[in-house]
């Protein structure tokens, strides 16, 4: 019985390739279903991530395991089989164990250091246990692997700093302002780009959202989404309808128009608003704004000296200006006026490489730990053969036994002291006859995750891997 791994991953294949035999929605749990109908593996995990796709099952025999996963996913999908599979690995025994804590430490994923990757893991369990997959071994090494990842993350500075330009960005904000709670952003640009800036808004806890974008929709769908995503964080947020510019004037800078609540208005929940403008409105609500982001794909810029130095001039407290777009969208003279202070691209290409560098310098302190991780889970499964065991559970009843005679045998006489040791032998012998036996006919053919758990039990029940190390 053996733990394996079969997958394909960004460095093994092309993206075409990989989209191929991506299990998105429902079909990693068609697929876990149908493998547990089966019962040719006894245990199985399927972890899909936009640049993974990874089987990890256990089974008594490895034969075509491979054509086997192959063939049940081409029949999902309903793909013509795969004439060369050789972007497809296969690792066994301690080699998935280390393949998976890399990933679940982040080792192996495209950018390293973004542990998004561990969440992405633990809800590939939650799938597994819903489907029923899951037993003894892949619940501990997934367990295991979990913290290992929290280790990787705490005990090294792997994963500190950002590494794109839009989440740099939000952490160059927040590093000039402290922190970004209680700060109103002002976010030009509905891309990609700027969704991935949005997220990272999110996380850094802003109070006030802006979004401007030429198509108006699209602004308003950014900022729907980003409601949804407060709400599903359970926190407090209001949705403010975009307002005409003169209602806008009649209350100065701060966010006008109807409001819709959304979510929970109780506890100490965090309060948002979020609003969706036109660019033709940015002008109009700068001065209540702290931070602005501009994301878009113009080829020239959106903001320039002639449209919001006026509106800007009259201002008194500071703002931050960070412009992510290329060809740059803020004109450069408006870095001159005295409460602004803007930051381009370039900016955030050396605060990236600063980041990038530290992280390199980070890998092998986590390898280390991998490394350390690895032995350790080698030695646990290697403690669950039968024969160890049984060595250790009669060792233990033998100090048992000499324990009990130290501390009663001056109660008998010397002419008893033999009766004593073979009475006391005897004892133990009869105790240990079926826990043996059973543990010996328990794997008489090859062990099953169950009787792995029965011997993991009994070990832990009679400590028997501290008398282990003590040997």
């Amino acid at each position: 019985m053996e733990i394996s791994v079969i997958g394909i991953n960004h460095r093994s294949a092309a993206v075409d390739v990989r989209e191929r035999f991506a299990l998105p929605n429902d079909l990693a749990k068609k697929l876990l279903q149908a493998i547990r109908a089966e019962k040719i593996f006894s245990e199985a995990l399927v972890l899909d991530t936009c640049n993974r796709t990874e089987v990890y099952f256990v089974s008594k025999t490895q034969q075509d395991s491979l054509a086997h996963l192959l063939g049940h996913i081409t029949q999902l999908k309903q793909t013509p089989p795969l004439a060369d599979t050789s972007v497809f690995y296969h690792h066994q025994g301690l080699d998935v164990v280390r393949h998976l804590f890399r990933v679940a430490g982040t080792l192996d994923s495209q950018m390293v250091g973004e542990h998004q990757i561990l969440g992405q893991l633990k809800d590939a369990y939650r799938l597994a246990l819903d489907a029923g997959t899951t037993r003894f071994l892949l619940n501990k090494l997934l367990h295991w692997a979990f913290r290992v990842g929290k280790r990787v993350q705490t005990q090294t500075q792997l994963g500190r700093g950002s590494v794109s330009i839009a989440t740099s960005a939000v952490e160059l904000a927040g590093q000039i302002f402290s922190k970004l709670s209680g700060k109103t952003v002002l976010l030009v640009g509905a891309g990609e780009t700027a969704e991935l800036v949005a997220k990272a808004l999110l996380r850094s806890g802003v109070n006030e959202l802006i979004v401007a974008n030429r198509t108006l929709s699209r602004a308003e769908r950014l900022a729907d989404d980003f409601v949804q995503n407060v709400r599903a964080k359970n926190l407090k947020a209001k949705t403010v309808c975009p307002a005409s510019l003169d209602e806008q004037n009649k209350v100065g800078p701060e966010l006008a128009g109807p409001k819709a609540e959304h979510g929970s208005s109780t506890g100490s929940q965090q309060s948002l608003r979020t609003r969706a403008i036109g660019l033709d409105e940015i002008p109009a609500v700068v001065g209540g704004v702290d931070l602005l982001i501009c994301s878009t794909g113009s080829s020239e810029p959106v903001l320039t000296y002639q449209n919001m130095a006026n509106s800007l001039r009259h201002e008194n407290h500071p703002l931050l200006i960070i412009d992510i777009s290329v060809p740059r969208n803020v004109e450069a003279r408006l870095g001159d006026l005295p409460n602004v202070f803007l930051y381009n691209i370039d900016d955030l290409d050396m605060l990236v490489a600063r980041n990038l560098e530290r992280r390199r310098e980070e890998i092998p302190r986590a390898e280390a730990i991998i490394d350390d991780e690895v032995e350790q889970f080698g030695k646990w499964l290697n403690s669950l053969q039968v024969a160890p065991t049984v060595k250790l559970l009669q060792q233990h009843f033998e100090q048992l036994k000499q324990a009990q005679i130290v501390r009663y045998g001056r109660k008998f006489a010397s002419s008893e002291q033999k009766d004593l040791e073979e009475f006391s032998r005897g004892l133990c012998s009869k105790i240990l006859h079926k826990p043996i036996t059973f543990l010996r006919d328990l794997t008489a053919d090859s062990a099953d995750s169950e009787a792995l758990a029965i011997i993991d039990a009994i070990r832990q029940m009679f400590d028997l891997d501290t008398l282990e190390q003590n040997e």
